[in-house]
């Protein structure tokens, strides 16, 4: 799977950040993984999946800058 990073929250180092799925409409997001059991909770997530948590402004910034 090839990726590109779209928009990191740092310059150096890992933090949240969103990649582009080569040849596909997809995205991948890397955050800090999410271990609230209520958040766990309300979100009903199926064992395939995850929750991670990134900041509103990285989302914006990808909305910005490659959605516009």
């Amino acid at each position: 799977m090839k990726l590109t990073q779209l928009a990191s929250e740092c310059d150096e180092g890992p933090c949240p950040t969103v990649w582009a799925v080569a040849g596909t409409e997809n995205v991948l997001v890397q955050g800090f993984k999410v271990d609230d059991e209520e958040a766990l909770t309300t979100m009903r997530l199926p064992n395939n999946e995850t929750a991670v948590r990134i900041p509103m402004s990285l989302l914006l910034r990808v909305a910005r800058e490659h959605l516009a």
